[in-house]
């Protein structure tokens, strides 16, 4: 082998060498953001969800204080549970 080819062959080396070194870097940097982004999709989960149980229970407030003519919240919960009652007695009438 000639000087040249010799010094081809060891710049190559060198070059490959970086290339596999570069490619074990991108793998761990890839591990990592895959980690990071399972736990930003956990945290948005999460936090969606809280924002579903929120809105619902907003909802309920709401509907209670709109059957709270006086503003007696326990008294609306109150109405809301015995409508409830008497539209499942309704169901299970129709479904007898």
């Amino acid at each position: 082998m000639t000087e040249e080819q010799e010094r081809l062959l060891k710049h190559f080396e060198t070059r490959v060498r970086q290339t596999m070194l570069l490619c074990e870097s991108l793998k761990k940097e890839n591990a990592s953001l895959k980690e990071a982004l399972a736990e930003k999709e956990n945290a948005y989960r999460q936090t969606h969800d809280d924002l579903v149980a929120l809105t619902k229970r907003y909802e309920r407030l709401n509907l209670a204080h709109a059957f709270a003519a006086d503003g007696d919240i326990e008294q609306a919960r109150k109405r809301i549970s015995s409508l409830v009652r008497e539209i499942n007695a309704c169901i299970a009438l129709i479904d007898g």
